[in-house]
């Protein structure tokens, strides 16, 4: 499918002029509202009123999602009520069964609730359908491919009591997380973890190129009520949707990176490590980028003078993580529809000066609000 190219259940699509309206308010919900979900396994009873929602949407992928399933049942106890939902695309077989529902029966855990989607929606759809059914005041992200650190509620639920008097009220947790790709990685993974909250601001996206509300999963936690109030995830913005979502809810709330990791991606089978999502991606990353420059005139001196280095950058991030598998990709096959210009060193050098300069700010006022316990 070429870029532009639109279906409203695919996560890989990029449409331009959604970027032109970026704030603007579309119930992404309606989009797969004649899909009915039916709750196949769980007793909503068990749990009445849940605090959080642990939101697992899945699809064909039976062995890894047990693996995740076990990472969030055997969370440290915690002084809320919880509840795990996952939302399943895999069709029925001829029993009327998914291999998933099985597994989930025999694990005979109460917490959770197993829904199946009578039309498989998309990956990035059912995260909305996964929102609608959950309960809790808030919702907690996992891919069905990746894990939950033991204290990851724990800390979330610290965060969120913490940040109880904030300006703009508490809306998002990025998780931060470490990366594996086999058994051996989880063995010798050491814990990064900080000892301060950073806030992620859209004036930060601006400076950074990134919003860094990216891959919801591993804990990523979100009010539900910001998650209702932006429409949900709108993929008419392309595989940079997540990205995209963390954007507008930054608008009316805060938006934090944890300082605890919470849990452990499994990068190895990532979809956004293949060639053609790549280059969708850099070409959302550039619409994003050219609408946050667009919001101040010094906004827009700043994407005029280093617009095109950013950007330039960011292929080269993205060539990184592509040849991570041993594609052997070049700025070459980045030939989107903005392309790869060289631009003078000087401007190269003052942007990661200023970027530097700027991420050590943040970072210092963030520490300076964790030893005060602000």
């Amino acid at each position: 499918m070429s870029i532009g190219e639109r279906n409203c259940y695919d996560a890989n699509t990029v449409n331009p002029d959604a970027y032109r309206h970026l704030d603007a308010y579309v119930n992404n919900f309606s989009k797969t509202s004649s899909v009915s979900s039916e709750l196949l396994w769980g007793d909503p009873k068990q749990i009445p009123a849940p605090w959080l929602s642990v939101i697992i949407p899945t699809f064909n992928r039976c062995e890894l999602l047990q693996e995740a399933l076990e990472s969030a049942l055997w969370q440290e106890p915690v002084r809320f009520s919880w509840e795990i939902i996952v939302v399943d695309n895999t069709p029925l077989d001829e029993n009327g069964v998914t291999p998933a529902l099985g597994m989930i029966e025999a694990l005979g855990a109460s917490r959770i609730l197993y829904y199946h989607n009578r039309e498989n929606i998309g990956s990035g759809y059912n995260w909305n359908r996964g929102a609608e059914l959950a309960r809790g005041i808030w919702i907690s992200f996992l891919h069905d491919d990746d894990l939950l650190y033991r204290d990851a509620l724990r800390n979330i639920e610290r965060i969120i009591l913490r940040k109880s008097r904030l300006k703009k009220p508490l809306g998002y947790i990025q998780a931060r997380f470490d990366e594996f790709s086999s058994p051996e990685d989880r063995v010798h993974m050491v814990r990064k973890d900080k000892h301060y909250l950073l806030e992620l601001t859209r004036f930060g996206t601006l400076i950074t190129y990134y919003t860094r509300t990216g891959i919801p999963t591993c804990g990523t936690t979100i009010l539900k009520r910001a998650y209702l109030e932006a429409g949900g995830i709108n993929y008419d913005f392309g595989p940079t949707a997540d990205a995209v979502l963390g954007y507008q809810i930054m608008r009316r709330y805060t938006v934090l990176l944890s300082d605890r990791t919470l849990g452990a991606y499994r990068w190895g089978s990532n979809e956004t490590l293949k060639r053609e999502t790549s280059q969708k991606l850099v070409y959302a990353d550039y619409l994003l980028a050219e609408y946050c420059r667009r919001q101040s005139p010094f906004s827009r001196a700043w994407g005029k003078w280093f617009g095109q280095t950013q950007h330039n950058r960011n292929i080269e991030v993205k060539l990184r993580n592509v040849n991570r598998l041993g594609t052997c990709a070049t700025v070459k096959d980045f030939r989107v529809p903005i392309p790869y210009k060289k631009t003078s060193g000087f401007n190269l050098l003052f942007l990661r000066i200023f970027s530097r300069l700027y991420r050590e700010s943040c970072r210092c006022k963030a520490r300076w609000k964790a030893f005060w316990k602000i």
